[in-house]
Formats: C-alpha cells, structure tokens, sequence
C-alpha cells in the first residue's frame, strides 16, 4: 500500500512550462474576455493587418488553441472591440512592478498605457516596447488585484514589418501564444510547445507543456470519486490542490492518464485486500 501512495505522489511529467510572474498569477475569473482596443490603429505596410482582421483573428486563437484543453476551467471569449484605451497606439506598456519603465513612460511625450481589464490586444508603434525589430510582440499583464491579473495588454509590433511577414495561420498561433502569456504563462524549452520561446511556423494546436501550465493555472474542479460524472468526471481532470481562492495550486499537474492509472492501480489494491481479509475471517 505504501507503494501505491508513493506511486500516486510521485507520477508526474518533468514541467518545462514557466509563468510569466513570480507569483504564479492567472485571472480570478476563469471566463476571460478578449478584446481588440476600440481605438486602436494599425499600418498595413508594416504589421500587415487591420483591426478589424486582427478582431477576426481572435476566436480561432482562443478556440483552435486554449480552449480545447479538457483539464482545464479556463474559457475564453472572443469579445469583439473594447472601449478607447488612452495611449494604446503611441504608449510605453510597463509591468505595475517596473518602476524604471514607469518612470521612462511618464517621461514619453506619448505616455503610458493605462492599466486595463479583460486582455486588450492592440497595434503599437512605440519602438522601445519591443526592444528589437525582429520581435512580432509583447504581453504585459498591467493590473493585479493581490495575486490575481486584472487585465493584460498586447502590443502587436507595427513599428517594423516583422509580424506582416507572416501567413495568417502563423499570425493566429502568434496571437495565440501571446493569449499564453496574458493569462499567466511565460516561456518554454519544449520545441513542440506553443510558448515556446522561439517562432515555429505552421503551429496549428498546443503541446503537452502548454496543457500542464494551463491546467496548472486553471485547474478542472471536479468530484474525484465521481459523485458528478464517473471517475474523474472524465479521463484527466484534476482537483485545484491549492488552499486559498486568491493564490495558485501548491502544485503542478499530475499526468492525465497517470492519475486514472493511479486510482484505478489503488482500487484494485484495496480490493485485493479486502478479498484476502473476508478470505482470511473465514478460516
């Protein structure tokens, strides 16, 4: 038995996901708006889209990608245009933690970018938000409230053609992987991931790495025993192991099928020796 317990403790996967914070932040809400910024302008010469294209980009992002990820709670929403955002086109984006961004931003003649609510998805041509020309975009979660993200801007690059250069499907899993890092995930070393930290072409859905971080993030709350839909509800889903609404799990994900195999392998154990208790009382 102990080794049962030890088995169901210790199945897991080597994690090459990261978050894209200290805290492990993800929205409080697991129903997550997206938006594109009501106001915002794009050149076509160099991001190589309109807003309105951009705004059509968003549902197979979210529904190609991140929402088809059964252990997890998370569900986004395609939400059209949002309200005008003061400075979204010209404006420095800064973390509420980087203070010397903030200083630089209030310095700008063209300001900073407010902090928002829900993911707002906008074109900028402010050269110092991305640092080089070969950088497609950038995603800052701009408002927290304790340890949970409020709302996350991102800023497609339309100071340089890099981002137009692409075909619209790598445009969408681009976009899709910048949703990645609005909800709380940071980079990966597993080539097959969608965060992976460098561009792959023709990524049409999301590696395993990138099912653990979500469900890690956005963990399925289910009823382990089954009292809302068969054992684990379905093959996969997992209990939230953290303690308190306002952080996240204490631990990363178990592998789907390692869990089932887990329990089932523990059942059975339990059976046998109940067998060879009622065999033994016999006697």
């Amino acid at each position: 038995m102990k080794f049962i317990i030890g088995l169901l403790l210790t199945i897991g996967t080597a994690e090459a996901y990261t978050l894209n914070n200290n805290f492990g932040a993800s929205f409080k809400d697991n129903n997550v708006k997206v938006r594109v910024a009501g106001n915002t302008v794009c050149t076509p010469a160099n991001s190589g889209i309109t807003p309105g294209e951009l705004e059509d980009m968003i549902k197979p992002a979210v529904d190609k990608f991140w929402n088809k990820v059964p252990t997890s709670a998370l569900v986004l929403d395609a939400s059209g245009a949002s309200e005008a955002i003061n400075n979204i086109n010209l404006g420095r984006l800064c973390s509420p933690t980087d203070q010397d961004c903030i200083n630089d931003g209030t310095a700008d003649p063209n300001g900073l970018i407010p902090p928002v609510t829900d993911i707002i998805i906008a074109c900028n041509s402010n050269p110092d938000n991305f640092g080089s020309n070969n950088v497609l975009a950038v995603t800052i979660p701009n408002k927290f409230s304790g340890k949970k993200i409020v709302g996350a801007v991102i800023l497609i690059n339309d100071f340089a053609p890099t981002f137009g250069s692409l075909s619209t499907s790598d445009k969408i899993s681009v976009l899709a992987h910048e949703i990645g890092h609005a909800i709380g995930l940071g980079h990966s070393e597993d080539s097959a991931a969608l965060m992976y930290y460098r561009t792959v072409s023709l990524r049409t859905n999301l590696g395993q790495d990138d099912v653990d971080g979500v469900t890690y993030l956005y963990p399925m709350h289910v009823d382990a025993f089954g009292l809302s839909g068969g054992l684990l509800g379905s093959c996969g889903t997992i209990q939230n192991v953290g303690g308190k609404d306002d952080e996240p799990p204490s631990n990363p994900p178990f592998v789907q099928m390692g869990i089932s195999l887990g329990l089932m392998i523990l059942i059975a154990e339990a059976y046998r020796l109940f067998k060879r208790t009622k065999t033994s009382s016999a006697f």
